[in-house]
């Protein structure tokens, strides 16, 4: 069971005066958000205000000259996108924007077995068999030297458009667009492939479609997409491009997206607003599906398709996809647990490599696993003479910094600070693992491996109204950096428990504060196989995060349980 961790134990004296909800007043400066100002741009994300200037990027004039030389000679593109889903939402941003101001393009995105992450050979071979001689690379590239170098020797110049951690020694590009260059002054470091491949296309815009630059928000959709699914922080720009990407989602033009959620029974239009959880549990999945199970240009073509019928199949080809990658990903996660269980308990790190892991699905295990345990973990994909596989991390460890310090015995490795791929000689392995493992032990010395569960803060029953309810809608989209906040009661008594749902695996309970009269509905999803026998009196410790529930036409506040602890 986890540990409850507390940010606050107990409501502190209000600094905002009678404008704020204690509650939010106390949220809000955890999340330091203390000023008015910086308070006002939390809650009310402003698209105008808050989206900066591209030309802030200093090499961003270089490009987009570079591109009006090619629209004025009639030059065709070519576009290197990577395979998930940032990778994908990124080709379809860029192809739209480069097509809109007249520039045709050839899109080429890797096989994900065959080729693995990063700009390569063989799509060089592709471009240059094309004539193309500018090719612009899409969340990725600022770790390919080499293939830079060759295209160049070859007559193609390469735009690097990417997110993931610089190197000391930057690629041969023509020209580089990262928020992590150190040098770079653009005043957000945190954007995708999909956010940075938009602030190119909004600098296209603002050059060659000046009237129509609010024709870009119709981009919106996939821009968030790309975002929420590649586990960016949702602060800062991020926050607003989510915020109103969802909207746009919501009444999307994409007739790719209409047919997903018609397919995949997504409720989605505007009077049902998707957020951030639906972009990641739902539709990023199914993005990611095509890589894992077939390719991921069938992604990339369902979100670009405008015929009704063609998008149809698109979709259900796709749903396919998903279908297969869930049922795969059971199996191996059920394996890799195992392993977790019997050979890593004592560990900080978890590692595991197979030949019958199938490499379209080993990042995905690698965050599963890391996530239920609480420690950075690699699933590997092993090959006859080399292995590939992927990273994922905790919060305390920069993965990506890690593998640095290892990367001598690496074939190639690439990624973020939470999430990385490697690939290494099998003779090598044990080596390596012995390293790596001996860095993270090092560096977790003093960190609790152990699940946890943090509490924002422990609340009153009086302090759960409908006002607070409001409050806390304001500060949605939910996701990384900014999670949904979960607060505590203690002392709750059950009045009323039944189990409900396919299964019987939800608790639905109704509670009382011990010796008060106010009764509180709460419904526990999957509570039921770590709590079977709950019963009326039951005295609890409940944590749990605020909902709305509607039923017959009546609406009310519901607690959604994350845990509970008998007293």
């Amino acid at each position: 069971m986890p540990e409850w961790k507390y940010k606050l134990k107990e409501l502190p004296k209000s600094t905002g005066g009678e404008k704020w909800h204690p509650v939010t007043d106390a949220l809000l400066t955890l999340r330091g958000y203390v000023t008015p100002e910086a308070r006002e741009e939390f809650l009310s994300p402003n698209f105008d205000r808050d989206i900066h200037d591209p030309y802030l990027f200093h090499e961003m004039e270089k490009i987009v000259t570079r591109l009006g030389e090619a629209r004025k000679n009639l030059e065709t593109v070519g576009v290197f996108g990577d395979f998930d889903a940032d990778g994908v939402t990124s080709s379809v941003i860029m192809r739209e924007a480069l097509q809109a101001i007249g520039i045709p393009v050839e899109v080429y995105i890797p096989e994900k077995v065959n080729e693995g992450h990063g700009f390569n050979g063989l799509a060089v071979d592709f471009f240059e068999s094309k004539g193309i001689k500018l090719v612009l690379t899409l969340d990725c590239g600022i770790m390919n030297h080499e293939v830079i170098s060759d295209a160049k020797k070859r007559g193609i110049a390469t735009i690097v458009i990417d997110h993931h951690h610089v190197p000391e020694v930057m690629p041969e590009a023509y020209a580089i667009v990262n928020p992590k260059v150190p040098t770079e002054k653009y005043p957000f470091r945190e954007l995708c492939g999909a956010g940075t491949s938009f602030k190119v296309a909004q600098a296209l815009y603002q050059r060659y479609l000046p009237k129509e630059v609010d024709q870009l928000k119709w981009l919106l959709d996939v821009v968030a997409t790309g975002t929420v699914a590649d586990v960016m922080p949702l602060i800062g720009e991020n926050r607003c491009i989510v915020k109103y990407g969802l909207i746009v989602l919501s009444k999307t033009r994409r007739v790719g997206f209409q047919e997903m959620f018609a397919v995949g029974r997504m409720q989605i239009d505007e009077h049902h607003l998707p957020d951030a959880r639906m972009i990641g549990f739902q539709i990023a999945p199914r993005i990611n599906a095509a890589s894992r199970m077939a390719h991921a240009m069938l992604a990339h073509r369902l979100l670009m398709e405008r015929d009704q019928a063609e998008a149809r199949v698109l979709a259900l080809e796709l749903d396919d996809c998903n279908v297969r990658r869930q049922k795969v990903s059971t199996e191996v996660t059920n394996q890799v647990r195992a392993i977790a269980v019997e050979k890593f308990a004592d560990k900080k790190f978890i590692f595991a490599a197979d030949e019958h892991f199938p490499y379209g699905v080993v990042g995905l295990i690698a965050g599963r696993i890391a996530n239920e345990f609480h420690k950075p973990t690699c699933v590997m994909t092993k090959g006859e003479t080399t292995s590939t596989g992927s990273f994922r991390s905790i919060p305390e460890l920069n993965v990506i910094e890690t593998l640095e310090a290892c990367g001598d015995m690496l074939e190639k490795y690439g990624g973020h600070a939470q999430a990385a791929g490697m690939t290494i000689r099998n003779d090598r392995m044990d080596a390596f693992y012995e390293k790596f493992n001996a860095l993270v032990e090092e560096k977790l010395q003093s960190v609790v491996t152990e699940p946890e569960q943090w509490i924002d803060l422990v609340l009153e029953p009086e302090h759960i109204t409908p006002a607070l309810y409001r409050d806390l809608v304001a500060f949605a989209p939910f996701g990384e950096g900014n999670p949904e906040p979960v607060f505590a009661l203690r002392s709750m008594v059950v009045r009323e428990a039944r189990l409900v749902g396919n299964g019987s695996k939800h608790w639905k309970l109704s509670l009382v504060p011990q010796g008060g009269i106010k009764c509180f509905d709460a419904i526990g999803f999957s509570l039921a196989t770590n709590f079977p026998d709950l019963k009326e009196n039951d005295v609890l410790d409940i944590a749990f995060t605020l909902d709305e529930n509607t039923w017959n036409g009546s609406t009310s506040i519901q607690l959604k349980l994350v845990d509970i602890k008998r007293k």
